[in-house]
């Protein structure tokens, strides 16, 4: 996969620099469709006094020709420039445009590949990824397509997924769901660093009340319930000095239900879901947990999903 064809609003960048993006910049992921069009808003809501640059990502490929008999094979020579261009000419104008709405510089990169292939190496040395959750290419009935399932899966840097159904808005209150694994730990303190100053970050921790056994033998464990919820409020207790030396207030919910009906209903007035991109619950293989791969296809709000390594 190659990067090419960088142009740039607002302040200069030189050509021996324009593959480099500093830690505050901001990826967003262009495709044409409408659910990226409310992405690259909720961006314009949100970007201020949190980036440093803004570079908008497109991908482009050259189309698959159809198959020939085998008894008369044909050698067909694709002139992909075109496709190419036409990528070219469609970022820079969104990226021309942008220039005027927002005071930071702005990037327009064309990627030639998969578009999960080149957001994901696009992003990579950035810090945020915010992408549609459903590209031009996804079927109508689906909340999450390949493309964002790939990237929030996979990248390196936090990474928003923006329903393409939810109104752009600026971030006031964030739902964190917690579960105390460091995965969770790490999205805490990164909601905490975006919130803005006189914000909310609720922490939610919910104990499966599930029993462990069913049937006339089904029993539940309260000690470790309160167990939970003492250990709970302790990890809260290491990021409040944090909270408070940015302005942020934070709230806590410890409860008792299943993680995603329970997380889903505490989702309802946020403005914004962070998750860890592996809870506690996961198998080793898997980068996302099971609850945040439900969240993100069921939820219709904005979710960044904060890797560990973030």
């Amino acid at each position: 996969m190659t990067m090419t064809d960088q142009t740039t609003t607002g302040d200069a960048v030189d050509s021996s620099s324009a593959h480099r993006i500093d830690r505050g910049t901001w990826v967003v992921g262009l495709d044409g469709s409408d659910c990226a069009a409310n992405a690259l808003e909720w961006a314009i809501s949100n970007v201020d006094g949190r980036a440093s640059s803004i570079e908008l990502v497109t991908a482009w490929q050259t189309p698959v020709a159809g198959a020939y008999p085998m008894s008369s094979p044909v050698t067909v020579v694709v002139d992909d420039t075109e496709f190419h261009d036409a990528a070219v000419h469609d970022v820079s104008e969104v990226a021309a445009g942008l220039g005027e709405r927002v005071a930071l510089p702005v990037t327009a990169s064309v990627g030639h590949g998969g578009p999960a292939q080149v957001l994901l190496e696009a992003s990579d040395p950035a810090a945020l990824l915010v992408i549609g959750s459903r590209g031009r290419g996804g079927f109508a009935r689906l909340l999450l397509g390949s493309t964002s399932t790939q990237c929030a899966t996979h990248a390196t840097v936090p990474t928003v997924v923006v329903p393409g159904d939810v109104e752009p808005a600026a971030v006031q209150k964030v739902m964190v769901g917690c579960d105390g694994s460091p995965n969770s730990m790490a999205a805490l303190r990164w909601a905490i660093n975006f919130a803005p100053p006189g914000g909310t970050v609720v922490v939610v921790w919910v104990w499966d009340a599930t029993p462990l056994a069913v049937g006339a033998d089904a029993f539940f464990f309260p000690d470790a319930s309160d167990l939970a919820a003492e250990r709970f409020h302790h990890l809260v207790d290491t990021v409040a000095l944090q909270a408070r030396s940015r302005g942020v207030t934070l709230e806590r919910e410890f409860v008792r239900g299943t993680p995603r009906s329970a997380l889903a209903a505490q989702a309802d007035d946020a403005d914004l879901v962070v998750v860890g991109a592996r809870g506690h619950g996961a198998v080793g293989a898997a980068l996302l947990g099971s609850v945040s791969t439900w969240l993100l296809h069921h939820l219709h709000r904005p979710t960044a999903v904060v890797p560990l390594i973030s």
